[in-house]
């Protein structure tokens, strides 16, 4: 089974991420380095660079998002509007599990979080984030691969981004 099939089919263990440096800059490796590949995957992805910098995504993220990030620029650790915590709080997006991966070089598994659209609509996502390794090991980024949480139900997932 390839990586693109086992991320779409949920089966997310042992799987591993490379990239390099080149200028400072990540240049992601395989499936990331790929963006038709990710664009065929069903479930969104996004690519983040050492300092958190959104620098690739695919559209299913885009979809989710509703809105289409400025990659290489400004946006930090997710292209989502605004995230949110379970319950509802405002989630800064340098704390959201991406950040943990790029500072810790763990792995997060399983997590919810909502994102907001522009427009307020929220999404319950299921979130699972990977470092990306350079030859010698070393977090060099990170890839989140998400898919919307439809085993829960959150409370307002509905109500407009003027409410919290």
């Amino acid at each position: 089974m390839s990586i693109s099939q086992k991320i779409t089919a949920g089966e997310l263990n042992d799987l591993t991420f490379h990239g390099k440096l080149e200028n400072g800059h990540l240049v992601p490796g395989g499936l990331l380095g790929d963006q038709a590949a990710m664009d065929d995957i069903e479930v969104g992805m996004y690519v983040l660079e050492k300092d958190g910098t959104l620098i690739a995504c695919n559209k299913t993220a885009i979809g989710a998002w509703g809105r289409s990030p400025e990659l290489g620029k400004s946006e930090k650790y997710c292209g989502a509007f605004r995230l949110r915590y379970p319950s509802g709080e405002v989630m800064p997006h340098e704390a959201a599990p991406p950040s943990v991966v790029i500072n810790n070089g763990g792995t997060v598994r399983d997590a919810d979080v909502i994102c907001e659209q522009p427009n307020g609509f929220r999404l319950l996502a299921l979130v699972n984030v990977f470092p990306i390794r350079d030859e010698s090991d070393e977090v060099v980024g990170a890839v989140n691969i998400f898919r919307h949480n439809t085993t829960k139900t959150v409370p307002g997932l509905l109500e407009s981004a003027d409410a919290g």
